[in-house]
């Protein structure tokens, strides 16, 4: 079910909610899990019942290594066994019903045989709750997650908010706050806090992101055709779909952080003006961060850790050793979290650029981190840092929206095409009347949204709008701000945002880009 559909908005939420805060009123607290679990099931079966099964046995086995791992913790042994397992079982799992399709369409490509395989549909959010419940387990291993009861594990990994694509939560994140003493008070400041966020991304999503598709998806279409573009075609489309691609993610995360706030649940920062980065480093700790937490606490640092014991046996230089406990990992990861984005051989070329800027990155700031000691970058280098930032997260954009790789390449081949320059005046308004309906007029305003406004956490920031707010609150600071407040400007705001927003579906259900991974 759509978060951005009428049957989502006008039926679902308002009776899931009603419920809710009825359950409350009742105080009949011990059945409010058993609601949520039962709401959430109804929320994902509503895309293909028969996938929601596939969903109740992860949950089950995932929950039963969990048990198994904390037994052999309690009887000190190692738990190295069930750990394995679980960690095995899970990508297993993602392995087999995200990727089995696309080696065996390229072993049949190689081979010239083929494999007697039935086409195996992706399952909704597996990629999302594969990683959660991943992260769950080398958190029980570590003793950093408490005893956890069917019900308590269940709805921590189901809540429907945030199942089909993130945040990636924690246990000990979410659970206290489930059942806490403070569960259903403050209700009414809970829903207008939560409705304005989700109504601000519904807006992003509906709005921005559908419209910006409208520029975009024709020159990829066209590209895939096998047809020649241009340099204004090229240039459209990579602007206008990092737009949308934007937009798109930072409307689901805001919605999913509203739709929880209306429960009074408080879910972690996914994203926070990542555009706004002046490295690519930075623009990871914005971009999806709590998979790149995800990336850094249980991927990256156990494979630098894991090399550096081993450069430490040998004899290597400064820079050798650099980019073989960093540049190596980095870059690996990367082509891995490429493809955990897609089974396609543009998600590992996607992945793999991400993971050589990140590596170059890194380089270049252990280079020079000495001279910035004595002469810290102007504004001038900041700008050009940001340019160059900007220029490398579009391109690899491209790729990541492209059929193939030779989608990608004939963009990029059309944004260097000079000879073209002439079709820019399409670009330009002619009149007044279609000003809106030009891509470089929708462009700039939403660049001004993305680079002079306030992002929807620094617009609801009195409210601490998620878990880690206090952390990112001074970061990514915009040059005009203004918060809401439940005034009746506030109400006007939510109300007008809400409305644009709900009258902007239309016929344009489109799924959030997410969903697809």
């Amino acid at each position: 079910m759509l978060f951005n559909s009428y049957q989502f908005v006008g039926l679902y939420l308002p009776i899931v909610l009603i419920g809710y805060y009825l359950l409350i009123y009742l105080k009949q607290r011990r059945f409010l899990f058993i609601y949520l679990v039962c709401t959430s099931l109804v929320f994902y079966g509503a895309w293909n019942p028969i996938y929601v099964l596939l969903l109740i046995a992860s949950v089950l086995v995932n929950f039963g290594f969990g048990r198994l791992i904390r037994a052999a913790r309690s009887r000190e042994r190692s738990a190295w066994l069930p750990l394995t397992a679980g960690v095995v079982f899970n990508l297993g799992l993602l392995g087999y019903y995200k990727y089995a399709n696309f080696f065996a369409e390229n072993y049949e490509a190689l081979s010239g045989q083929t494999l007697d395989l039935p086409h195996i549909i992706l399952p909704l959010a597996i990629s999302f709750y594969t990683f959660q419940q991943i992260a769950y387990l080398i958190d029980v291993s570590r003793d950093r997650v408490e005893r956890a009861s069917l019900w308590r594990y269940t709805t921590f990994v189901i809540f429907f908010p945030q199942l089909i694509a993130g945040p990636i939560v924690h246990y000990k994140d979410m659970v206290p706050q489930f059942f806490g003493r403070h569960l259903g008070r403050f209700g009414l400041a809970h829903l207008s806090v939560g409705l304005t966020i989700f109504a601000i991304g519904l807006f992003k999503k509906t709005v921005i992101a559908d419209s910006a598709a409208l520029y975009a998806s024709p020159v990829f279409d066209s590209a895939a055709a096998g047809n020649e573009i241009g340099f204004a075609q090229a240039w459209t489309a990579a602007i206008c779909y990092t737009i949308q691609l934007y937009f798109d993610f930072s409307g689901y995360s805001d919605m999913a952080i509203g739709l929880a706030r209306m429960f009074g649940i408080r879910l972690p920062l996914n994203f926070h003006s990542p555009l706004r980065a002046v490295s690519i480093i930075e623009y990871w700790r914005r971009w999806h961060m709590t998979l790149q937490q995800f990336i850094v606490a249980y991927m990256y640092q156990p494979l630098a850790v894991a090399l550096t014991r081993r450069v430490a046996e040998m004899e290597m230089g400064k820079w050798s050793t650099f980019w073989v406990v960093t540049g190596l990992p980095t870059v690996t990861i990367f082509v891995v979290i490429g493809l955990w984005h897609g089974a396609g051989w543009t998600f590992v070329v996607f992945g793999l650029m991400h993971g050589t800027y990140l590596a170059v990155n890194e380089f270049w700031r252990t280079y020079r981190r000495k001279a910035r000691r004595k002469d810290p970058p102007g504004v001038g280098s900041i700008a050009a840092y940001h340019g160059l930032t900007l220029l490398c997260v579009i391109l690899a954009n491209v790729m990541f929206r492209a059929e193939s790789v030779g989608d990608a390449v004939a963009i990029w081949a059309g944004m260097v095409d000079v000879s073209t320059l002439g079709s820019l005046a399409a670009l330009i308004p002619v009149s007044a009347a279609d000003v809106i309906a030009k891509p470089l007029v929708f462009a700039l305003l939403a660049c001004l949204l993305i680079f002079v406004f306030p992002n929807t956490q620094q617009i609801m920031g009195r409210y601490r709008p998620a878990i880690d707010w206090d952390r990112w609150k001074h970061e990514a600071r915009p040059l005009v701000s203004f918060q809401w407040r439940p005034t009746v400007a506030g109400a006007l705001f939510t109300g007008t945002v809400l409305y644009l927003g709900i009258m902007a579906i239309g016929n344009r259900q489109s799924e959030f880009i997410y969903f697809n991974f």
